[in-house]
């Protein structure tokens, strides 16, 4: 796969750059991202793209000049719903943006899981299988508590943040990033996103988890059972600035049996 000397990198992780790239946006991994992981992340996007929900076309799967595997997909202009909230700070405009992203998450686990989609407690079994900094003892004790997770059949994003829903133009709303995306339980991904917002919007990640349980009709102590499980899951990342962070909600596993 080429790229122009015109690209602009949108967003640096510790294991990828996102580029726009003319008509394109292109995910390029390090040099050491397993294929298997790359063309899993594609195949997901395909299943997804299967789907009513606006996502990601793949164009192309393939290794740079330089030797890292890369995603190219069709690019689709707009705006985050993150730049949205971060404009709209201490204004009711944010809570109306905040209701706005509920209302999305809501739509997503309400669309029908496409065929083989990974099941959401076998995928965090596995992340948290690879955190071998946690004491085996209370490793064991979250998968077992991920193990325990009843079969549930939503669509879960894994990764739904604000930095991951484009606003179009047109007002259409596109969710990007699927690379987590399982067939599971709405409050363990939600889970997931409340982890995220108090990173992103310590401010809104209560108001969050209000809204979320009242809109899905499910009860907070059911989203917070989940989030050591999901903690224990983001730390196999391996985002060294998040990691005291997220061990404290390890910590409190006990408090949520």
């Amino acid at each position: 796969m080429q790229l122009s000397d015109n690209k602009v990198a949108l967003a640096r992780r510790h294991n990828k750059v996102v580029y726009q790239d003319g008509y394109r946006i292109v995910k390029v991994f390090v040099p050491t991202k397993p294929a298997q992981d790359v063309f899993r992340e594609a195949l997901n996007l395909a299943r997804i793209a299967t789907t009513d929900l606006n996502t990601p076309e793949v164009l192309e799967v393939s290794k740079t000049d330089e030797g890292s595997w890369a995603i190219a997909m069709k690019y689709f202009p707009g705006t985050t719903l993150h730049e949205l909230m971060e404009e709209a700070k201490g204004t009711e405009k944010f809570d109306e943006l905040l209701e706005t992203f509920v209302d999305l998450q809501l739509k997503v686990q309400g669309t029908k899981a496409p065929a083989a989609l990974n099941q959401q407690s076998d995928k965090l079994k596995r992340m948290i299988g690879r955190v071998k900094e946690l004491d085996p003892s209370q490793r064991y004790d979250l998968q077992m508590r991920a193990d325990r997770m009843r079969h549930g059949h939503a669509v879960c994003h894994g990764d739904f943040n604000p930095t991951n829903i484009v606003v179009g133009e047109n007002g259409d709303y596109f969710f990007c990033d699927w690379t987590h995306v399982t067939e599971g339980l709405p409050e363990a991904d939600a889970a997931m996103t409340y982890i995220l917002l108090t990173q992103e919007f310590p401010e809104a990640a209560d108001k969050y988890l209000d809204l979320y349980s009242v809109k899905a009709d499910i009860p907070k102590q059911k989203i917070q059972y989940w989030l050591p499980v999901v903690a224990a899951a983001e730390l196999s990342r391996g985002r060294k600035a998040q990691e005291e962070y997220l061990r404290s909600w390890i910590d409190v596993a006990n408090d949520f049996e």
